[in-house]
């Protein structure tokens, strides 16, 4: 009950078969809870995501008031709070090899990591959803019973899956007291909305 978005906000612009999509939230609670799950169409490159500027968002809010109606939906896709990582023991090399077996097992590859900014990022992809659920329950993510399903359309669209969550130690760097929007581009020929699971 403590932990809750105030306000979601999305800015998308497609030019030609680019897409930029910027994501800020007003997240209320723990940093180790949060995390995004966001589908995208193709594995990431660094430099395609970066820190997106609070300013943007303001501006365009304000030049998009007033609005002659709004709207209240529940959102089917809150972000799920994820659990605090459990300190291993064992060296680090021969658990990287256990933890590419597992992921190999489940059908998981990641794809990419990055650290961007105060965020931790990972792409991934999958070839099956049940495998999905399991590694991202295994990695500590708190995701609803029966998420394979919602992923499953995704996988079968070959689509690839953007994860943030936040690094503390890099997050306490940079002295912001609310998270930075992240911003993350991409070229594909298809139009999509990306859907945050």
């Amino acid at each position: 009950a403590s932990l809750f978005n105030e306000a979601s906000q999305v800015i998308m612009v497609r030019r030609d078969n680019r897409t930029v999509i910027s994501m800020a939230n007003d997240y209320k609670g723990a940093l180790t809870e949060f995390a995004l799950v966001v589908p995208v169409p193709t594995v990431l490159e660094r430099g395609q995501i970066r820190i997106g500027d609070r300013k943007l968002f303001e501006r365009i809010d304000a030049y998009s008031a007033p609005r002659l109606a709004e709207y209240f939906d529940p959102d089917p896709c809150r972000v799920n709070r994820m659990k605090d990582e459990v300190g291993r023991s064992a060296p680090a090399a021969p658990m990287m090899a256990l933890e590419r077996k597992r992921d190999q097992a489940l059908g998981v590859a990641v794809e990419a990591s990055y650290t961007v900014g105060e965020y931790d990022i990972v792409i991934l992809s999958a070839r099956q959803s049940d495998g999905l659920e399991t590694w991202l329950r295994e990695n500590g993510y708190r995701i609803p019973r029966g998420a394979a399903a919602a992923l499953q359309p995704y996988i079968r669209q070959q689509m690839k899956f953007f994860v943030a969550k936040v690094n503390l130690e890099e997050q306490a760097r940079t002295g912001a007291a609310h998270l930075r929007p992240l911003q993350f581009a991409f070229e594909s020929e298809r139009f999509m909305l990306p859907v945050r699971l």
